[in-house]
């Protein structure tokens, strides 16, 4: 009885505290989603979007922008993704819009950091 009245407890206190370090490095990982090096400028006129707020861990979500991007003759799939910090996607765009991103490629798709409206 003694001996489960010290281990119980100090399970508890371990499992408190690797459960708390494994949150605040998913916190971290959260709050950088998106940032992605300014390397390249891609402009053009925006054909279609999708927005989806997805997932991440428990209860952080992510906003997931799907962009397709006319350059010229060419179309361009745009990935922009940020944290979720409210219920209101952080960009909103129109068919048509003359935008312009900044980031770098990933294959054949378009990572962008950050997009302006032009």
């Amino acid at each position: 009885m003694l001996i489960a009245a010290i281990v119980i407890p100090i399970l508890f206190i371990f499992f408190y505290f690797t459960v708390k370090r494994n949150n605040a490095a998913y916190e971290k990982r959260w709050r950088n989603v998106g940032d992605i090096n300014e390397q390249l400028t891609l402009s053009g006129t925006l054909e279609r979007s999708f927005v989806e707020k997805k997932r991440f861990y428990h209860h952080r979500y992510i906003w997931n922008f799907q962009i397709y991007l006319k350059d010229k003759h060419e179309l361009i799939k745009v990935i922009y993704e940020k944290p979720a910090l409210t219920d209101i996607p952080p960009l909103k765009l129109t068919t048509h819009d003359k935008i312009k991103c900044y980031g770098q490629w990933n294959g054949k798709n378009f990572l962008a950091n950050r997009i302006v409206t032009e």
